[in-house]
């Protein structure tokens, strides 16, 4: 069971220290480039949300897995600050994932570059959080 479980952490490490800021620098060139007001969502703007989806659900599957295998100092660190922090800012994370690629973007106001200043906050988020977790 160790051994899935280490897969897991491993794929949550590589996609958000190394695929996510990327795809998130990418999608908002791509959205600064492609902006339409009114248009309908396509595709890749489908998929952006759900790749952060993925890489927030498989950080939660993991450290539920902790808290269930640990005890002590251990499971402590986990619940503990700076710690607990890294789980909630994914969640908050997933949620501007949706609101910058879809149009309850609440910087909409900026027209052509809501998509870059509202992608621009959640890069912050992926990478305050990747600090947080490599640190802890």
């Amino acid at each position: 069971m160790g051994t899935v479980f280490n897969i897991v952490f491993q794929i949550h490490s590589i996609l958000g220290e190394m695929v996510l800021p990327l795809a998130i620098v990418a999608m908002a060139i791509y959205l600064v480039v492609t902006y339409r007001p009114g248009a309908p969502r396509n595709p890749v703007t489908r998929v952006f949300p759900v790749l952060v989806d993925l890489q927030v659900g498989l950080g939660i599957i993991y450290w539920v897995f902790l808290l269930f295998n640990t005890s002590g100092a251990a499971q402590a660190r986990y619940l503990s600050f700076p710690f607990i922090l890294h789980p909630l800012i994914g969640i908050l994370a997933a949620g501007l994932a949706h609101m910058a690629v879809g149009g309850r973007n609440p910087l909409r106001g900026l027209g052509r570059w809501a998509p870059l200043a509202s992608l621009g906050a959640l890069l912050v988020l992926v990478v305050s959080n990747v600090m947080i977790g490599v640190r802890t």
